[in-house]
């Protein structure tokens, strides 16, 4: 009898060094296949990047399924690798193939150059589990991807934009809005 086929987890990298490679993705073949590649560094004001796709949504069930140890280890990886990169900066996405049983992909991107955001970032997204279907009540319909913001003032991730059909909406005073639309308002 074979075995059922694991989900295919996407792993791509860019000036990480050979134990950090081999750690991350010996932690998320544990629970899935892996799709891995070394990528060009796009972006010279970071020296490293790092882009995790989880096949399975982001929800309570990811947690009790990839496990926390393992989700600990990827935490712990990442954020020892921003404070030996120092003030070099380390650009990292992680995505989730949908939340709240829908399709809509989400991406949380951190980009800071500051150790201390970086490492409050990492840490606050298993806590977003409860907050992510609230905050996403009313996205765009046909909505690809939402992509999360980390503000590093106030410590939070809020929803940033969301793509839809090639036009990139962004979230502005609890709405989603057109680039357009956006321009025509008033700053508050």
């Amino acid at each position: 009898m074979a075995s059922p086929q694991l989900p295919t987890a996407v792993f791509r990298y860019s000036g990480a060094s050979p134990w950090e490679i081999e750690t991350l993705y010996d932690t998320l073949s544990r629970s899935y296949a892996v799709e891995d590649g070394e990528v060009p560094i796009e972006d010279p004001q970071f020296v490293t990047m790092i882009e995790i796709g989880f096949p399975v949504p982001f929800d309570e069930a990811f947690f009790q399924e990839f496990t926390m140890d393992s989700w600990f280890k990827v935490k712990g990886v990442l954020k020892d690798m921003k404070r030996r990169r120092g003030k070099k900066g380390v650009k990292t996405y992680i995505r989730f193939s949908g939340f709240d049983g829908g399709k809509t992909s989400l991406v949380f991107p951190l980009m800071s150059k500051g150790d201390r955001q970086y490492e409050m970032g990492i840490e606050k997204l298993e806590y977003l589990v409860d907050i992510v279907p609230l905050q996403l009540k009313s996205i765009p319909n046909d909505a690809d991807e939402i992509w999360y913001s980390y503000e590093e003032v106030t410590f939070k991730w809020s929803p940033g934009a969301a793509m839809v059909s090639g036009v990139n909406y962004l979230y502005k005073n609890n709405e989603w809005i057109t680039p357009a639309a956006a321009a025509k308002r008033p700053l508050v």
